[in-house]
């Protein structure tokens, strides 16, 4: 015991609140402890009072018999103890208890409450008492509820236990309702060193004083904590258990109730009811037993509302219900919680007033429709309902049949109706099928409330009653509300509801929007809605988009005007066919006259001619710019016909489309308007004259509206730079003119100018381009005219509208000119000057320059690099490089001398002059061939020609196309003669001569033979026998043609002279008279025959003989000839004289030869 004073010698105290104000207090009495004060009923362990003393104070007061009294009695002061506690009495009205440690603890029988009295005795009913709790070992300083619930429409309801322990560290602690345990603490004992069981140590100057909490759950009937739960009724008491640990000196109980009421109210009952409330009443509980009411109000599994009704009131109206409703109504009575709970179902009515029809929990509007299977028992019932009546005489009458009301009490095949009915409060007649309905008793009924049906002043409302399936509605959903979204989408609602089994389509004219056969409800293979499974309800929806011409679902469209008309058919097989159509109001006519009444910068008023009230609800008007929607306004009523549009941007083109419309948008009438501009126009003026050039002023002017400042509201844009409007006038009330000074600077580069003005926030602009060419004028030539003129011409390949032509000389004088044309003429200029002109095209700007042009006033130079190519026989190319750039040429003359002196031939052509490169050629043709040319080129132009620059060139040579004329044959002595001939002609050698082709012949022999010379001279012809000459020329290429023959006989006293070649074939008598030399010859010739032939043997010349008739042969003789020269003159070339051999022919025969020598002799004497 010893060793545990020891362990808990730390001060603990009460865990009550130290008294917070300053202590002691100024006034009233008041416990003090360690120097801390504490409030009336706190908690002192024994452990804490022994070596510092309680002391009960009361200020400003002088004790007078003042006396602490514990469980055994008044505590002795100044002396004595009981159960170890003793009184000590203080300054003032000051007592102070303490236990003496040299003699233990507190006794058993001292532990309780102790109370003070200052400053009298406790027996003066005027004295001031204070109580505090002296202890040993634990102690349960407090066990209350916290966080009762004070909304009681919160359920289930939540709540904790608290039980606050104090004193020792080493203790069991349980809290338990009946026979449960609502703590699990691990261990059989907790210990503070450790906070073992999780409790909450509290802060402050008490120590080793730990809160345990439970949270305990309350749904009416089971209290739970956790995993652990205890069925109750009524009052909730729970106990608090504290024992010290291990011995158990002191276990401490407390116990706490929660009020809970015992029964739920009893004979709940609905009072009245409405389509939006519902009145109920319950028998109200004693007073002591409940606190008020919770009434929850719940529909299917959704609380819809929970209201808490204090006191003692036994009824409520509950209000903002749905109509045809069944709602779960539950009251409980509650005191600190909710106790159990009575329930009733009410089924609101389905409207406030008049009848209505119910069945099976639903409402039913008039024309509802029912299938025969879905009504056969009493809870099927069709319930006609009148609220707020009391039922008289109602029934049911099938329409068909209005004179044979239902008979509610028959039970036979011809008429299976029951019928049940309600007087009060409100009339209901409930009508059923005790078996199937036939076919003759399917159709309408009516039911009448709260009379029958022939009372006039009755209610009457109507069901179809069906067999096998029907159309329950065919209805058109999601109408646009909003006419301005266009194209209109809604739905097509078709709903079946019957039999299980059947088809379906819904379409528009020819056209089927759907179509599904073969339904099966319940495999759902047509994919309707199922809205009520029982009665097979099943709603089919077609898509619909109306684009106001056409109505299209999917991929299926038809063109429609006016009223839509739709139609919903159900067959099932072999029973009657269900229709039943729908129409979709739409105006059939555009809106006419469509006219614009007014406008300005930002607003446009437009009119139509209305239609009928028949025929629209009102019109929708679209404003668009280009393809884009500005906006879009919905104008309801059919009369309004006038619509002004705000916010428009000024200068822009709108169309204005007007639609009438009922249900949906019918068609358009459409005008186009544009708003007045902001920026009226803009233009530019040409200021000074285009021959400035990159100085050229322009003056843009831009008209704006008045509404604006032009000083701040207007600004240009210069290639994309701003400049500032400085420079305004006003024009008249409605504009003004803002001008701004541009140049083309730099060249060619175009100008585009914006003139930008606000208005309302927004930008106006309007542009002009000032367009400079995309490049400069080409092939710019200078032309000399004169001494004192030049023509400039140029091409251009892009669009212009005139030129800018500038020119200088020796840098100083500078002349500008225009023109329109693609050339010009300049006068006035300065011989012998060299001028550099520039070209400008304009369109509104200049151009860049073009390449620049240098042109030397004066003749051409020179051509220079003269040379030939291309030589052929009749042609040579004549090449030369042109003079300088800066020279003007207008033609070239080439003059060419042929080098036979035959020809007097000086030709001269003239060319004109080309640029494109820096060598000229030109093609001399028809000449002749392998002659030599002297060729001389000059250029030349209006002020004369230039020097001449010559060269020489022979053409290639071809065989010679003349030959030698003047054949003439002079005897030189007895054995020789002497050929000569004149030269070809110059112009058809065609080429150099170098020899000569003689060919001399008569009818037996021929001599071929050549010659470098113009002659031959030919030894041992025959005296007296005629021969042909003819001759052909030789050049390097080959032989020319031969001349034609000449005719010559050779005798005795030939003649010298020359027998010229005048191209006939005529003979000349050679020597004497033909006369004697026939008679000499026929002398002699049988004497000289044998001597005739051994000399033709011997001497080797070639005579060709007169062929022989074909029976005789002729004989080759190979015969030697010589080249002989004048007398005076030895041989040039030995090489002449050569061998010739004579053609082949036939061999010689010596037995014919008199014969033929005599044949040939008569021959030549008959030439």
């Amino acid at each position: 015991m010893a060793m545990l004073l020891v362990v808990t010698a730390a001060i603990l105290l009460s865990v009550s609140e130290v008294i917070s104000q300053s202590c002691p207090p100024s006034s009233g009495i008041y416990l003090r402890h360690n120097g801390n004060c504490y409030p009336n009923g706190s908690y002192f362990w024994d452990a804490s009072i022994r070596p510092t003393p309680l002391e009960c104070g009361l200020p400003g007061a002088t004790l007078d018999g003042g006396q602490w009294i514990g469980p055994n009695g008044t505590v002795p002061c100044n002396g004595g103890n009981k159960s170890n506690v003793q009184c000590t009495t203080g300054s003032g009205a000051s007592l102070s208890v303490h236990i003496n440690p040299s003699n233990g603890f507190l006794g058993a029988a001292g532990e309780g409450w102790y109370k003070c009295c200052l400053p009298t005795n406790c027996s003066d009913p005027s004295t001031n008492i204070i109580f505090a709790n002296i202890f040993r070992f634990t102690q349960i300083e407090s066990f209350t509820v916290a966080d009762l619930p004070s909304d009681m429409t919160v359920y289930p309801q939540e709540y904790k236990l608290n039980c606050t322990k104090i004193g020792h560290l080493v203790y069991g602690i349980s809290m338990s309702i009946g026979g449960t345990t609502l703590t699990n603490y691990p261990g059989s004992f907790c210990n503070d060193d450790g906070n073992t069981c999780f409790g909450t140590v509290l802060s402050g100057l008490v120590v080793n004083t730990v809160r345990y909490t439970v949270n305990i759950t309350w749904d009416g009937m089971t209290v739970s904590s956790g995993s652990m739960s205890q069925s109750t009724t009524g009052d909730q008491m729970y106990q608090c258990r504290v024992a010290d640990h291990p011995y158990s000196h002191e276990i401490r109980i407390r116990n706490v109730t929660i009020k809970v009421p015992a029964t739920a109210p009893s004979s709940l009952t609905e009072v009245n009811k409405t389509a939006t409330t519902i009145t109920v009443s319950w028998t109200a509980l004693d007073s002591s037993d409940a606190d008020g009411y919770v009434v929850n109000v719940t529909s299917d599994t959704d609380t819809v509302q929970t209201v808490q009704v204090e006191g003692s009131s036994n009824a409520i109206t509950l209000n903002g219900l749905r109509g045809g409703t069944t709602y779960s109504i539950t009251v409980r009575a509650y005191q600190q919680l909710l106790g159990p709970a009575s329930t009733i179902s009410v089924f609101t009515h389905c409207q406030q007033e008049g009848i209505y029809l119910a069945s099976n929990g639903n409402c039913y509007t008039n024309g509802s429709y029912f299938w025969d299977s879905s009504v056969k028992s009493v809870n099927e019932a069709i319930s006609c309902v009148l609220p707020g009546t009391s039922l008289t005489t109602g029934q049911w009458v099938r329409v068909a049949d209005p004179d044979n009301p239902v008979d509610c009490n028959s039970n036979s095949a011809s008429d299976p109706f029951r019928c049940t009915n309600v007087t009060l409060p409100d009339a209901t007649f409930k009508f059923y099928l005790a078996q199937g309905l036939s076919v003759t008793q399917e159709g309408w009924y009516k039911c009448c409330l709260p009379t029958d049906c022939s009372d006039p002043n009755t209610n009457i409302i109507f069901a179809n009653i069906f067999r096998f399936a029907e159309i329950e509605s065919f209805t058109v959903a999601d109408l646009p509300s909003d006419m301005t979204v266009y194209p209109q989408e809604y739905e097509l609602n078709c709903t079946k509801i019957g039999h299980y089994g059947y088809g379906i389509n819904m379409s528009i004219g020819t056209a089927a929007l759907a179509s599904h056969t073969g339904c099966y409800d319940p495999n759902g293979n047509c994919n309707g809605t199922v809205l009520v499974s029982s009665s097979n309800t099943v709603r089919y929806t077609v898509d619909i988009t109306w684009d106001g011409m056409n109505v299209s679902s999917g991929s299926i469209s038809q063109s429609t005007t006016g009223d839509q008309m739709y139609q919903c058919v159900v067959q099932v097989a072999g029973q009657p066919t269900r229709t039943r159509d729908v129409i979709v109001k739409v105006p059939a006519t555009a809106p006419s006259f469509l006219t614009k009444i007014n406008k300005t910068i930002t607003t446009i008023t437009a009119s139509w001619t209305a239609l009928n009230s028949s025929d629209a609800d009102g019109y929708v008007v679209n404003v668009t710019s280009d393809t884009d929607t500005v906006q879009t306004v919905q104008v309801e009523g059919s009369s309004n016909n006038t619509i002004t549009l705000n916010g428009l941007r000024g200068g822009t083109t709108y169309s204005i489309t007007v639609r009438a419309y009922q249900q949906l948008l019918g068609p358009a009438s459409t005008i186009s308007v544009q708003t007045l501009p902001v920026i009226n126009s803009i233009n530019w003026t040409l200021v000074s004259s285009i021959t400035q050039l990159n100085n050229t002023q322009y003056r843009i002017d831009c008209l704006t509206t008045t509404d604006i400042n032009p000083s701040t509201d207007v600004y240009w844009l210069v290639n994309g730079v701003m400049k500032g409007n400085s420079n305004y006038s006003s024009i008249d009330v409605l504009t003004y003119n803002n001008t701004l000074l541009v140049y083309p600077d730099p060249l060619g580069v175009s100008v585009n100018v914006t003139c930008i003005a606000m208005i309302g926030g927004v930008n106006y602009s309007q542009s002009v381009i000032l367009h400079a060419p995309s490049g400069p004028p080409n092939n710019v030539r200078g032309f000399i005219l004169n001494a004192t003129s030049i023509k400039v011409n140029w091409t251009n390949l892009s669009e212009t509208n005139g030129y800018v032509i500038e020119y200088t000389t020796g840098g100083v004088t500078r002349n500008v000119v225009s023109t329109s044309e693609d050339e010009i003429v300049l006068t006035d200029l300065s011989p012998m000057s060299t001028y550099t002109i520039s070209v400008y095209s304009y369109i509104d700007l200049p151009s860049v320059n073009s390449t620049v042009t240098v042109l030397r006033f004066d003749v051409p130079s020179p051509v220079t690099s003269l040379s030939v190519s291309n030589v052929s026989t009749t042609s040579i190319t004549v090449n030369w490089t042109i003079p300088s750039s800066d020279n003007y040429v207008t033609y070239y003359t080439i003059s060419y001398t042929p080098s036979c002196p035959d020809l007097s031939v000086n030709e001269r052509v003239s060319v004109g002059p080309h640029q494109s490169t820096t060598t000229y050629s030109y093609t001399l043709t028809g000449l002749y061939s392998g002659m030599n040319y002297t060729i001389t080129v000059r250029a030349g132009n209006v002020l004369g020609g230039s020097e001449l620059s010559m060269s020489t060139v022979q053409t290639e040579a071809i065989i010679p196309s003349g030959w030698p004329s003047s054949i003439q044959v002079l005897q030189v002595n007895s054995t020789a003669n002497r050929f000569t001939w004149n030269e070809v002609n110059c112009s058809q050698r065609n080429g150099l001569i170098t020899g000569y082709t003689v060919i001399i012949s008569n009818s037996s022999i021929t001599y071929n033979l050549t010659s470098t010379e113009r002659y031959i001279i030919l030894n041992d012809l025959v005296f007296g026998t005629e021969y042909n000459i003819s001759v052909a020329a030789i050049n390097s290429i080959g032989r020319g043609p031969f001349s034609d023959p000449k005719e010559v006989e050779i005798g005795i006293g030939m003649p010298t002279n020359t027998v010229s070649d005048n191209g006939s074939n005529q003979g000349v008598a050679i020597g004497v008279s033909v006369a004697l030399v026939l008679i000499l010859i026929t002398g002699i010739i049988v004497v000289s025959l044998a001597l005739f032939i051994v000399y033709m043997r011997k001497s080797r010349s070639s005579v060709k003989m007169k062929p022989r008739s074909t029976a005789h042969k002729t004989e080759c003789i190979d015969m030697t000839y010589s080249v002989i020269t004048p007398l005076d003159q030895p041989v040039k070339d030995e090489s002449v004289i050569q061998d010739t051999p004579v053609t082949s022919g036939p061999m010689y025969e010596p037995e014919s030869d008199l014969h033929y020598l005599i044949e040939n002799i008569w021959a030549g004497q008959s030439a």
